[in-house]
Formats: structure tokens, C-alpha cells, sequence
């Protein structure tokens, strides 16, 4: 999935996304300390938007490193399976297991953000667009896991290994 040109883009836009919130974040809380110790008053609104600016970039953050393979998993089990078509099948099962739990996630992250009516007390800001990023990034990850059981198919069709990026007791990648 690494290797389509869409996600390539995709997830190029992605990161220039999670950058520009994380230095937004840090511009807030770097200035906030400075009103706070330096000019002795303290930004109102500063702990609430970077709170909220972090909500986002960890839940968003998540789907980025689902999508590039980069959460901790147990490829090291699959790895170990022999048989190509066996572990593709582990692979296939794994995967719709996860959908459901990022079915579910997306369900109720939704019924949650559309039932929230209030507001943030600094910023005023509706709490359904903070409690958003719940739906949004499930549903980004289930499509990054239709396309994830769509590849371990072509696999387990194909007869062929996936290939996985194991580290050793040393530290170094097999």
C-alpha cells in the first residue's frame, strides 16, 4: 500500500497536515508560557485549543501510522507461518477483526459527536467538531483496511509471502 501513488500523495498531504498542527501546537503552548511567566497573564484560550489541537494529532497521528504499517503489531507470529496461502489467511481474518472494532469505534464516535451540545468554555467552539476526530479517523481506517484485505487476497491468491520489516533482539531490522 506504501507503493500506490495515491497514498503516496495521500499520505504526503496527510503529514503536512500533522506537521502544521503540531507547530501550531507548539506556537500556542511556547506562547502562552511566555504571556504566562514573562508578561505575568496568562492566554485564556491557549491550554484549551492546544488540548484540542493534540486530540486531533494523536487520533489522526494513529491513522497515518495504520496506514503505513508502523503500529505496534505482531508481524513476527505471521512472519513465522510457513505456508504462504496460511498466512495470508491469518492475515484476511486478522484484518476483518479489526474492521469490525474500527466499525464500531466509528458508530459510536459518531453517536457521540452528533449528540454533543455543548461548547468549549474558552473558545466557544462546538464540542461535535473536537469529538469528531473519532468518526473521521475511524472511517479513514477502515478504508485503509479494505484496502489492506484487498492486498492479503491478492496474496493469499497469488501464493506469495507478504514481506515484513522484523526487529531483532539488537535492535536492527531482518
Amino acid at each position: 500500500m506504501k507503493d500506490s501513488k495515491f497514498f503516496k500523495i495521500f499520505f504526503g498531504i496527510y503529514k503536512f497536515i500533522l506537521i502544521a498542527l503540531t507547530i501550531a501546537m507548539f506556537v500556542i503552548v511556547g506562547s502562552n508560557v511566555f504571556s504566562r511567566f514573562v508578561l505575568n497573564n496568562s492566554l485564556g484560550w491557549a491550554d484549551e485549543l492546544a488540548r484540542f489541537i493534540f486530540i486531533w494529532i494523536s487520533f489522526l497521528g494513529a491513522v497515518l501510522a495504520y496506514g503505513t504499517d508502523d503500529h505496534v503489531g505482531l508481524n513476527f507470529v505471521i512472519a513465522k507461518i510457513p505456508s504462504a496461502k496460511a498466512q495470508n489467511l491469518v492475515s484476511i481474518i486478522s484484518d476483518i477483526f479489526i474492521m469490525s472494532v474500527l466499525a464500531i469505534i466509528t458508530y459510536y464516535g459518531y453517536i457521540v459527536a452528533t449528540s454533543a451540545t455543548n461548547v468549549s468554555p474558552a473558545l466557544y467552539i462546538p464540542m461535535t467538531l473536537v469529538y469528531s476526530v473519532v468518526p473521521v479517523s475511524g472511517l479513514l481506517m477502515m478504508v485503509i483496511n479494505l484496502f489492506k484485505i484487498k492486498k492479503h487476497i491478492n496474496l493469499f491468491r497469488e501464493g506469495k509471502k507478504e514481506k515484513f520489516e522484523i526487529i531483532d533482539e539488537s535492535g536492527g531490522a531482518q
